[in-house]
């Protein structure tokens, strides 16, 4: 069976979003990342920016929530669950790349997802960041390298929270691989993966 459920997680600033859009174009499949923020806000009544909001931090244990309230979930968890479900039904319609939200744990019991972590050096990211704009012209490196390390660890945060698996670990991937190769060798390996019977 090959896997054409791509699921794309990446450290910040690694050009994971251009990488997953490019898999996307070449293989002809649907592309979700910011999407799934609309979707989720249609399905839930939620405005946009509260759900995008909600995404950038993580509440207190889902099972301590569940044990001691009586009421709601918290809408962080809310959230979670529905775009967990609007993953699920991507999945089903067929062939796909979804970019984080925890989709390689979400869809981990489907054979036909292939799991993608990207990764690169630190000095390799802020060059990215500056080239992309994300920092203006003669930021401090130190800088730079702070706010890609607390962009790091809020991913890492709601992936730990939401998983029973660690965030970049190469164990839970089915392909770690190096950013600084190059948007075009990167969706190349990719995609042949993808095309590869299982």
């Amino acid at each position: 069976m090959k896997r054409n459920i791509i699921t794309i997680s990446r450290e910040h600033c690694t050009g994971g979003l251009d990488i997953a859009r490019k898999v996307a174009q070449d293989l002809n499949i649907p592309f979700y990342d910011k999407e799934l923020i609309t979707m989720a806000a249609k399905e839930s009544g939620l405005s946009e920016e509260s759900i995008a909001a909600v995404e950038k931090r993580h509440s207190a244990s889902l099972l301590y929530s569940l044990y001691t309230m009586g009421g709601d979930l918290p809408l962080n968890d809310q959230v979670y669950i529905i775009q967990s479900h609007i993953v699920s039904q991507l999945a089903e319609k067929g062939p796909c790349v979804i970019v984080g939200r925890c989709a390689d744990y979400v869809l981990r019991d489907r054979p036909d997802v292939l799991k993608v972590f990207l990764h690169a050096t630190m000095d390799f990211r802020k060059k990215f960041a500056l080239a992309a704009g994300d920092f203006a012209p003669g930021t401090e490196d130190r800088v730079m390298e702070l706010s890609i390390q607390k962009e790091d660890k809020r991913r890492a945060s709601y992936y730990n929270y939401y998983t029973q698996n660690r965030w970049g670990e190469a164990q839970y991937y089915d392909m770690c691989l190096n950013a600084a190769l190059g948007i075009d060798a990167c969706a190349k390996l990719i995609e042949q993966a993808a095309q590869l019977e299982g």
